[in-house]
């Protein structure tokens, strides 16, 4: 028999126009701690590549016809080239939808998974059942997968390319907001010293600023610091170590010559009372 749910995710078998292989995806009602979203939105995991909100909305009419969509919440890391780490015990847990693709939890989701969102509960239900019936079923329907021909990933491509002027623009302005943020902080930092409060004291504001690279610096260098003096404390240690090792066997060695020594003036004078020649007076 084969299986058709697997650690609480339904599976749906489907295929591609021109292709014999089938291909698995995953799903299961979304949850979140909000309740409004909890009943009318579905996670798929292990979708196929290129899948947009307009694919998965064609995809729907063929198998639900009538479940409206409303959002389609894409991950951003499936078309990342880097690879990016995730906390993956928390996948949905505390996503929130609010209706912008990117906004609206597509950095949380993991590779290849996206949140499809309901207009209403009546749309998700009927979506979710016909899903659901697909799976128990096990049967095979055709995914609509968009052309990815040459023309397609050379878009893709030519996407990943800045363009040289609106690049330069976006550094010119980059530019002027930090100076104009630069030039609000001196005001305010000068404002700063014409303050007085109600018991006469006017705030005293030194030339140097804390900025946040100053302050990580001071906490670098404090950091280098005492790493320095545990690392000097340590070498003392084991030098004092060393001394207190030679001085132990210094005087282990004292011990045994002097309990040598007594030993053999035990044996000597066994030897001569023994050939009767003791005389201790």
């Amino acid at each position: 028999m084969v299986s058709t749910e697997i650690k609480g995710f339904h599976i749906l078998p489907v295929k591609f126009s021109g292709s014999s292989a089938d291909h698995y995806i995953f799903f299961r009602k979304h949850e979140t701690r909000e309740q409004k979203n909890t009943s009318r939105a579905i996670f798929f995991f292990n979708l196929p590549i290129c899948t947009t909100g307009a694919v998965v909305k064609k995809y729907l009419q063929q198998v639900a016809l009538g479940a409206t969509m409303e959002l389609f919440t894409a991950s951003i890391l499936t078309e990342c080239p880097e690879d990016v780490w995730l906390d993956m015990t928390r996948l949905t847990s505390d996503l929130e939808l609010n209706g912008l693709k990117d906004e609206g939890g597509g950095s949380k989701l993991p590779r290849n998974c996206g949140i499809v969102t309901f207009i209403d509960k009546a749309a998700f239900q009927l979506a979710f059942t016909a899903l659901k019936a697909l799976s128990s079923l096990a049967n095979v329907t055709e995914w609509p997968l968009n052309d990815l021909g040459s023309k397609f990933f050379r878009s893709c491509l030519k996407k990943q390319i800045l363009d040289p002027v609106e690049l330069a623009q976006t550094i010119a302005q980059s530019v002027v907001d930090f100076d104009r943020a630069e030039a609000e902080s001196i005001e305010q930092l000068q404002n700063q010293t014409q303050l007085v409060d109600e018991d006469g004291f006017t705030m005293v504001v030194g030339t140097h600023r804390k900025t946040k690279a100053g302050i990580l610096g001071k906490q670098k260098l404090a950091a280098s610091v005492e790493v320095e003096k545990a690392k000097d404390k340590l070498k003392k240690k084991e030098k004092d170590d060393f001394y207190r090792f030679q001085l132990r066997q210094k005087k282990k060695d004292e011990m045994n010559d002097l309990l040598m020594k007594f030993r053999q003036d035990q044996e000597k004078v066994r030897l001569m009372k023994e050939k009767k020649r003791f005389r201790p007076y």
